[in-house]
């Protein structure tokens, strides 16, 4: 009787065997399940981001999720976490020099880190953090506050419009110094205006009708960002 039970309970551990193929399945479906409940409670919590189509959000979600392992976390409620404050406060909410302390603080385990954040740091950290938000903050996939600006916004334009693989370095620059010389001085006005440097033109602010009237002193600079942002959607579908 026992070696015809030790012969079944043999049988059944054969069959509960999974093959590294088949664990990769698995890893892969939580993944995106862990992906979809995200996305859902970002959008249930932050209405900013209620008329953001899944695909879109999903595709922000996982550039949000590399940063997040790019500091080392790996439980999903830290991972989580650090993706729901670049929902809640700022998709650049990172760079903040005080918040990215005690994230890149080597000495304090990486899964305490985020619950340092809401314990170490005042009010005043997040309302700078908020102030200075920049959408280009989904697009780094990973730790970017060793980068300078301009390496940030071509780190941020490869990912945003992956349609241009590789975004050559100088037109880049030269679209930045453009940006800056017609008042776009924020990295976040900045980073919009080189993306439509890549997507209709570099010259595009001289040559496309729609340009010219939008890039007036009528509108301040935030308008304009704002206006350009508009306009990449309707004509591209790009959500920047």
């Amino acid at each position: 009787m026992k070696q015809s039970t030790d012969l079944n309970l043999t049988k059944k551990a054969c069959m509960l065997t999974l093959h590294p193929r088949q664990i990769n399945i698995l890893d892969q479906h939580q993944e995106q399940q862990f992906r979809v409940t995200l996305r859902k409670y970002i959008q249930q919590e932050c209405p900013a981001y209620a008329p953001v189509s899944p695909a879109i959000l999903t595709r922000l979600i996982s550039f949000g999720l590399a940063r997040a392992r790019s500091y080392g976390f790996a439980w999903q409620s830290s991972l989580g976490q650090f993706v729901y404050l670049m929902a809640a406060v700022a998709p650049n909410f990172d760079l903040h020099p005080a918040i990215h302390s005690i994230l890149a603080n080597a000495d304090l385990p990486a899964e305490k880190r985020i619950a340092s954040l809401t314990e170490r740091l005042p009010i005043g950290v997040w309302t700078e953090a908020a102030d200075t938000a920049s959408m280009i903050g989904w697009f780094l996939d990973k730790d970017g506050f060793k980068f300078d600006r301009h390496a940030r916004i071509l780190l941020a334009l490869a990912n945003a419009l992956p349609a241009i693989t590789a975004p050559s370095e100088a037109l880049v620059q030269r679209a930045l110094t453009r940006a800056e010389a017609l008042g776009f001085l924020t990295e976040d006005s900045q980073f919009v205006f080189a993306a439509c440097c890549l997507h209709y033109g570099e010259n595009f602010e001289l040559q496309a009708p729609w340009a010219k009237e939008l890039l007036t002193p009528a509108f301040t600079s935030q308008a304009k960002t704002a206006l350009l942002r508009v306009r990449l959607a309707l004509d591209a579908g790009l959500w920047l």
